[in-house]
């Protein structure tokens, strides 16, 4: 097995220039500031709105967590923690989320499950939105779900276990 496939990714998704939807990509730069905190196993990718630029490269990975900014029409800041594409787009049939991507997140996967390019583990950890309007910072109520976010990526690396049961909806 490469050292790649026994490595957890970690990629954070969003635009950066529009308030909350930047959630994943200021979840990736605190944790690649950081990089020293994490275990030796946890890579960080900071994907922007590029989702399908990081397909190939997480297909390299036995384990992929994909953190990003989800409207599901909950309260802002609430977390959100699935295990599969699947369970991702059927938790969300009533409501589908909104993505400001170029592709959204659920479009992506699925073109990945297609081709064959999906990890043995997928983790997606997103959180509501408070607000989209032009900004590089996340509003007070992802400011601390990204903190949530953050603290739990940065547990002990006991903590990081292959099957993502660190990760919880709260």
């Amino acid at each position: 097995m490469s050292r790649e496939q026994e490595t957890l990714l970690i990629v954070g998704i969003g635009n950066e220039l529009l308030g909350d939807e930047g959630l994943g990509v200021h979840v990736a730069r605190s944790l690649l500031a950081a990089r020293d905190s994490l275990p030796a196993r946890v890579e960080v990718l900071e994907a922007g709105t590029a989702l399908l630029d990081f397909v190939a490269e997480m297909s390299r990975y036995s384990h992929v967590i994909i953190v990003d900014a989800v409207r599901a029409g909950q309260e802002a800041g609430t977390v959100y923690r699935v295990g599969s594409v699947a369970e991702f787009a059927s938790q969300f049939e009533d409501n589908p989320p909104i993505s400001l991507h170029e592709w959204n997140l659920i479009e992506t996967l699925q073109v990945a499950e297609k081709l064959g390019l999906m990890p043995r583990q997928l983790t997606l950890i997103g959180a509501e939105p408070e607000s989209l309007d032009p900004s590089t910072e996340l509003s007070p109520k992802l400011a601390q779900a990204a903190e949530k976010i953050i603290s739990i990526l940065l547990a002990e690396e006991s903590s990081i276990r292959a099957d993502g049961e660190f990760l919880r909806k709260g």
